[in-house]
């Protein structure tokens, strides 16, 4: 198996371990679905069980169990119903309120769970990792960056694949895992990287490696034992993302470096009564390791700072403390939060893999950087 290492172009030799073929979405992560329809510029071919039938649109209702169109009214209870067509097809979804319709290729399965409607996608890999780069990154982006962008993509939803075969779905739609929307925004670059990379994948110890990305590190990405408390693998400690003269790769970034204040009425719906905040310890990359909420009756509490960090943004917007890398002093206005970087910080830093691509460093190396350790396959080479 070929290492990454800098200055190698992309590599590949075979994994032993067969792996899926598709990654299975479930769409409308966090939503109650009362309500499906589905319509296409292609007949529809459902699969009931053994039964197949063939439609041209269909709406299911989750609530119910029940299929209708076409002069077919079905009751499926909690039976799922598998919809699968020759082009795109056309979900318009319902929760209180009609939702975003978008196309989605593969496979659809629909199922009442709970008296509402679950919705799988199963997605190819390689139009999965081109949908989730619409959602990530910019077309305009240098080439490379892109291209490890799909390939660090792609493994993150091998790995998920890998580890929940036995269930309904293998990852969600949302920012809980990655962001993906369907085709409607794939972009030609997209498609590019995808197939450029085809098959690519970040292993450790001959499986998919346990990968993470964020916006902006802020010139140094954070070590995974910062998020779970535990030690993480090797390739997950954090690195200095800067080049040779010490200038972070994400400098030009919009939250490369920012600055808010946030009054105690804000901070109080959060932590309530405080009189003062104090950074007492830091991680070797800066980030805050704890924070203490000191409290208007002389009594204070140490909390993670990552904690910190994200249970401000949960109450207030993620972009009022952007990272765990800040400090903070009182002001007139209450609290001033100084800082470098845009979300969690670990693994690849997705600015510095675009300046790092701008830099002229090929997508192997820029992976290689943020995964070190790590080995590039390719399963589809057999």
């Amino acid at each position: 198996m070929a290492a990454l290492g800098a200055g190698r172009a992309l590599s590949a030799t075979h994994t032993p371990a067969p792996l899926p073929q598709v990654i299975r979405v479930r769409l409308y992560s966090g939503q109650t679905i009362a309500r499906v329809q589905i319509s296409g510029t292609a007949p529809l071919e459902l699969s009931i069980g053994t039964a197949t039938r063939e439609m041209t649109a269909l709406t299911f209702d989750g609530v119910a169990g029940t299929l209708t169109g076409d002069l077919t009214n079905l009751t499926l209870g909690d039976a799922p119903v598998v919809v699968r067509s020759a082009a795109p097809v056309l979900v318009s979804a319902t929760a209180g309120t009609a939702l975003t319709p978008r196309h989605y290729g593969g496979a659809i399965t629909l199922q009442r769970v709970r008296s509402s409607a679950l919705v799988v996608n199963a997605i190819d890999v390689e139009s999965y990792v081109a949908s989730t780069l619409a959602s990530e990154i910019s077309p305009s982006w240098a080439v490379e960056s892109i291209k490890a962008q799909a390939i660090v993509s792609r493994t993150y939803g091998l790995r998920a694949a890998v580890h929940s075969a036995a269930k309904a779905y293998d990852v969600t739609d949302d920012t809980s895992n990655q962001v993906y929307e369907g085709s409607d925004t794939i972009a030609p670059a997209f498609t590019s990287a995808a197939a450029a990379t085809a098959g690519m994948m970040i292993t450790a110890g001959g499986a998919p490696a346990d990968v993470f990305y964020s916006a902006v590190c802020g010139g140094h990405t954070a070590g995974s034992n910062e998020l779970t408390g535990h030690p993480g693998p090797a390739y997950l400690y954090g690195i200095a993302d800067t080049d040779d003269r010490g200038r972070p790769y994400c400098t030009p970034a919009p939250y490369f470096a920012w600055e808010n204040a946030v009054s105690p009425q804000a901070l109080g719906q959060v932590f309530g009564d405080l009189s003062d905040i104090i950074v007492t310890d830091r991680w070797t990359d800066g980030r805050a390791k704890t924070v203490r909420i000191v409290r208007p009756a002389t009594s204070a509490d140490d909390v993670d700072g990552h904690q910190f960090y994200t249970q401000v943004g949960s109450v207030l917007g993620y972009k009022v403390l952007p990272s765990a890398m800040f400090d903070v002093r009182e002001s007139t206005e209450g609290y001033v939060f100084t800082g470098h970087g845009l979300g969690h910080g670990v693994g690849m830093c997705q600015w510095g893999a675009r300046g790092r691509a701008n830099a002229g460093m090929l997508a192997a190396p820029i992976v290689a950087a943020y995964f070190p350790g790590t080995v590039l396959v390719n399963p589809s080479l057999h």
